[in-house]
């Protein structure tokens, strides 16, 4: 195995480990019903499906829960149109 896959995978792997940490930090914020969209606003309901959110201008850093629709729905309304 070439060095760069194996950076690759620890970079993989610690990604996962602290993106797992932070979500888990957060459970018991949403399961109170207190928590908001990072993207919309509006309350995520204790049960709803929920993500970690990233930032739109650098995905090293996270937003904090998100719907599971507006965290999936963000790559499309985020794209620009190109300007001719």
């Amino acid at each position: 195995m070439e060095r760069a896959d194996v950076r690759r995978r620890m970079r993989a792997k610690e990604y996962r480990g602290r993106h797992e940490r932070i979500r888990r930090s957060l459970i018991p914020h949403v399961l109170s019903g207190e928590a908001k969209c990072a993207r919309c606003g509006e309350s995520i309901e204790p049960g709803e499906d929920w993500h970690l959110g990233h930032s739109d201008r650098d995905r090293r850093f996270y937003s904090g829960p998100e719907h599971a629709r507006c965290n999936r729905g963000a790559p499309m309304r985020n794209k620009t149109s190109r300007a001719w």
